[in-house]
C-alpha cells in the first residue's frame, strides 16, 4: 500500500509540476505580449530623454520572447533631429559628432530577464545586427574645446544596473559614411561592406580598469576587404585590401597598399607648387604587431612592437620643365617630416624586404627622362617615432638598409636622425661594392649629355655628417680604367664630341684611384647646403663633391 500511495503522489507532483511549467510558459508569452507595447514606449523615451531631445528611434516591428530570452527589431532607424541640434548649438551644448544609423533588423539573444529583475544585471549572449549603415557627421563647436567629458560609462548605468555583460555582437556588412562640415575641402569618405566583431564585453564598476580588455571587451575584430579615397587637397588616391585587426592579438594587417597618382607627371609638375616629387606607391603586405590598442584610445598615441612590410614599389618623378628649385626645403627632412605629424606614434622596429625604390626625372635642357634604380631594399628601421616621451628615451631614429643599384652594386646605407635636435642633426655612412660603371648612363645620358663608356666601381665607402645648413665628412672611391663620352646636342644628331671627349680624358679626368702616379685620392666634403634642394638631392650633392674630389673632375662639367 505505500508504494501505491508514493507512485500516487509522484504522478500527483509531476503533474502539479508539469502544470506549473506549462503556468510559466503561458505566463511568459502572456508577458512578452503585454510588455511589448511597455518597452517599445520606454525605448523611445528613454532614447530621446537621454539625449535630451537629439534623437528618436523608430522601427517597423519589435517582438519579445521571454522564455527564449529575444528581442527582436525590425528596420530600425535612429535618426537626429537637426531643428533640435540648432537649439543645443544655440545654448552651446551640443555635440561636435552626430549619428544617423539604420540597420534591417536587429536581434539580441540570450537575455536573462531575471537577473535584471532580481541583481539589476544585464546578461546577453549576443547581438546581431544585419545591414547597418551610419552616416557619421563632424561639425568642430569651439566652445567644446576643453571641456572633458566623463570618461566612465559606468557612472551613466550604476543609478539603474550593477552591470552590463554581452557575450559576443555581431555587425556584417556595414557601411559608413563619414562627412565632414567645417573643412569644405575635404572629401566625404565611405566604407562600405566591412565587419566587426566584438566579445566578452563587460561594464561595471572594475571593468574600466581591466587592462586586458580594450573599450571594456575581451576581443575587438574589424575586417575591411578594400577601401579606396581620394586624399583631400591632393591628386593621389588611397586603396588598400583586406584591412584586419584584433585587439586581443593586438595585430593589424593589411595588403595591396597603394597611393596613385590621378594625374599625369606634367600635368603634376605644371599644378606644383612646392617642388615635390609625383609618388606613386605600392606595397604588397604589411603587418604591425604589439599595437597598444588601449593607448591609442585613452590616449590617441598609436604604440607598436614591430611593423613588416614586404614586397612594393615605391616611385618618385619629376619634371624639370615646370618644377624648379625655388622652394625652401630647410626643416623639411624625413625626420622632421615625421614630427610635424599631427597625431603621436611609435614604432620600436620596422622590417623592410623586397622594395624597388626609383627616382626619374625629366630634363628641362635634353626632354629626356633619366632614372636611378635601388632593387631588393631590405633592412630595418628603428624607433621611428614623434612620440617626446619616447623619444626622451632614445632620440635617434635609425635606418640601416641595403639595396642593388640598377639590381647590381650593393649599396649599403645607415642614417641616424636626432629626432629632437632643432637644427636637424643627422649622419649617413655606407658602402657601394663593384659594379660597372655603364649601368649609370640611364641617368647621365639623358639629363647631363655624357656616358660613360668604360670603367669598373671597385669600392665606395662614404661616413657623412650633417644638419639643416651643410653637411661634411670622408669619402674615398676605388675605381679604375674609367673613360667617358662627351655627346652632341640632341638638336645637333647623335655622336660624341670627340676633341671635347678627348681632352676631358686626358686633362680633367682621373682614369684610376689610385692615378697614374700612385696617390690615393680621398674625398674631404664640405658643403654648404642650398637651402632650396630638398633632403636627398642635398645627400646626392655632398656624395657628389666626394666624387669629384676623388675623380679629379671639374665641377664645371656637371650642371647644378
Amino acid at each position: 500500500m505505500d508504494k501505491i500511495n508514493q507512485r500516487k503522489s509522484l504522478k500527483i507532483l509531476g503533474g502539479i509540476f508539469v502544470a506549473l511549467i506549462l503556468l510559466v510558459i503561458i505566463c511568459s508569452f502572456f508577458l512578452s505580449n503585454l510588455l511589448n507595447p511597455i518597452i517599445d514606449k520606454k525605448l523611445k523615451e528613454g532614447i530621446a530623454r537621454s539625449s535630451k531631445g537629439l534623437y528618436h528611434i523608430t522601427y517597423s516591428d519589435l517582438s519579445l520572447n521571454i522564455p527564449a530570452g529575444i528581442i527582436k527589431i525590425k528596420e530600425l532607424h535612429l535618426r537626429n533631429d537637426s531643428s533640435i541640434y540648432r537649439q543645443l548649438d544655440y545654448a552651446k551644448k551640443a555635440p561636435n559628432i552626430i549619428y544617423d544609423a539604420k540597420a534591417d533588423a536587429l536581434t539580441i539573444s540570450g537575455i536573462s530577464f531575471w537577473r535584471i529583475l532580481l541583481y539589476r544585471k544585464i546578461n546577453i549572449g549576443a547581438i546581431d545586427v544585419d545591414s547597418l549603415s551610419t552616416e557619421i557627421t563632424h561639425r568642430t563647436r569651439p566652445y567644446n574645446d576643453g571641456r572633458k567629458a566623463d570618461s566612465n560609462p559606468y557612472n551613466l548605468i550604476k543609478a539603474q544596473f550593477n552591470s552590463i555583460e554581452l557575450g559576443v555582437l555581431n555587425a556584417k556588412g556595414i557601411r559608413v559614411k563619414f562627412v565632414e562640415v567645417n573643412n569644405k575641402n575635404s572629401n566625404m569618405q565611405t566604407v562600405e561592406n566591412f565587419d566587426i566583431k566584438v566579445e566578452k564585453f563587460l561594464l561595471d564598476e572594475n571593468s574600466g580598469d581591466d587592462s586586458t580588455r580594450v573599450l571594456y571587451s575581451k576581443n575587438i575584430s574589424l575586417y575591411i576587404p578594400e577601401f579606396e579615397t581620394n586624399l583631400a587637397d591632393s591628386p593621389y588616391l588611397i586603396s588598400l585590401k583586406n584591412l584586419k585587426l584584433s585587439s586581443e592579438d593586438k595585430k593589424l594587417t593589411l595588403s595591396n597598399l597603394k597611393m596613385d597618382p590621378t594625374l599625369s607627371l606634367q600635368t603634376f609638375a605644371k599644378k606644383d607648387m612646392k617642388n615635390k616629387p609625383m609618388i606613386k606607391l605600392s606595397i604588397d603586405s604589411t603587418s604591425i604587431t604589439g599595437v597598444n590598442f588601449n593607448k591609442l584610445f585613452k590616449t590617441r598615441l598609436f604604440q607598436a612592437d614591430s611593423a613588416q612590410v614586404i614586397g612594393g614599389k615605391f616611385d618618385l618623378a619629376k619634371d624639370k620643365r615646370y618644377q624648379k628649385d625655388n622652394v625652401n626645403k630647410i626643416g623639411q627632412s624625413p625626420a622632421q617630416q615625421l614630427m610635424k605629424i599631427p597625431f603621436k606614434f611609435s614604432i620600436r622596429n620596422t622590417k623592410v624586404k623586397a622594395i624597388d625604390l626609383s627616382y626619374a626625372q625629366f630634363s628641362e635642357k635634353y626632354f629626356r627622362e633619366g632614372k636611378i634604380d635601388f632593387k631588393n631594399i631590405k633592412g630595418t628601421i628603428n624607433n621611428v617615432s614623434n612620440d617626446s616621451t619616447v623619444l626622451n628615451s632614445n632620440k635617434n631614429m635609425t635606418a640601416n638598409l641595403t639595396g642593388d643599384v640598377y639590381g647590381k652594386g650593393k649599396l649599403n646605407a645607415l642614417f641616424t636622425f636626432d629626432m629632437l635636435n632643432p637644427a636637424g642633426i643627422y649622419s649617413y655612412k655606407g658602402s657601394l661594392s663593384a659594379m660597372n660603371v655603364k649601368e649609370f648612363n640611364r641617368i647621365l645620358e639623358p639629363l647631363l649629355n655624357f656616358r660613360l663608356i668604360n670603367g669598373k666601381v671597385e669600392k665606395i665607402l662614404f661616413d657623412m655628417h650633417g644638419t639643416d645648413l651643410k653637411n661634411w665628412g670622408k669619402f674615398t672611391f676605388d675605381y679604375n680604367h674609367l673613360k667617358i663620352e662627351m655627346l652632341k646636342s640632341p638638336n645637333a644628331g647623335s655622336g660624341k664630341k670627340k676633341i671635347l671627349s678627348f681632352i676631358a680624358n686626358t686633362f680633367f679626368i682621373n682614369d684610376s684611384n689610385p692615378d697614374a702616379n700612385g696617390k690615393y685620392h680621398i674625398g674631404k666634403v664640405d658643403y654648404n647646403r642650398n637651402p632650396n634642394h630638398p633632403f636627398f638631392k642635398v645627400i646626392w650633392k655632398s656624395l657628389l663633391e666626394g666624387i669629384i674630389q676623388c675623380t679629379g673632375t671639374n665641377p664645371k662639367l656637371l650642371p647644378d
